[in-house]
């Protein structure tokens, strides 16, 4: 009994982590007007120079190898940003990986008050994600969080 339980639990990750493979059919689940989805690209860039409020690395989490820098920066315009680094990669950035503000390394998507939906994520390399207004301050982690299979890709202390 105990060895059919593990093997249902190791199937269900299999599937869980194949959610979020490669495939271009993978459609997010997120609101309408978020940057980074279909009809809503985030094509705004940054007005002159930028100033960097915080910033940190990911730490890879689920068996994943994302890494990078994360930024959250203010252009001249008066407007900020989520800045994801040239060295941003995560091992299934397939249209279902989103990042986020959040008061923890952990999402909990069930309190809305501790965490900002940014942006999806759907290739490697240097993203500039311009937000509505000034992030709050209680934010500071960024997670890379896989949608289809609600498990966290990784997460970055910001400071």
């Amino acid at each position: 009994m105990k060895k059919s339980i593990h093997s249902l639990l190791f199937i269900f990750l299999i599937i869980s982590l194949g959610a979020c493979s490669s495939s271009e059919d993978a459609q997010p689940t997120v609101p309408d007007g978020v940057p980074g989805t279909p009809g809503n690209p985030a094509t705004e860039l940054p007005i002159g120079a930028v100033k960097i409020l915080k910033s940190g690395n990911f730490t890879a989490q689920s068996g994943t190898s994302t890494k990078g820098m994360i930024d959250l920066i203010s252009d001249e315009g008066g407007r900020f940003f989520v800045k994801l680094g040239t060295d941003f990669t995560t091992k299934f950035s397939t249209g279902t990986v989103t990042v986020y503000l959040s008061t923890s390394k952990d999402l909990a998507l069930s309190e809305q008050s501790s965490f900002q939906l940014v942006a999806v994520v759907n290739k490697s390399g240097e993203h500039f994600f311009k937000l509505p207004n000034s992030p709050a301050a209680k934010f500071t982690h960024g997670i890379i969080w896989c949608g289809a299979a609600a498990i966290p890709f990784g997460f970055a202390e910001i400071k």
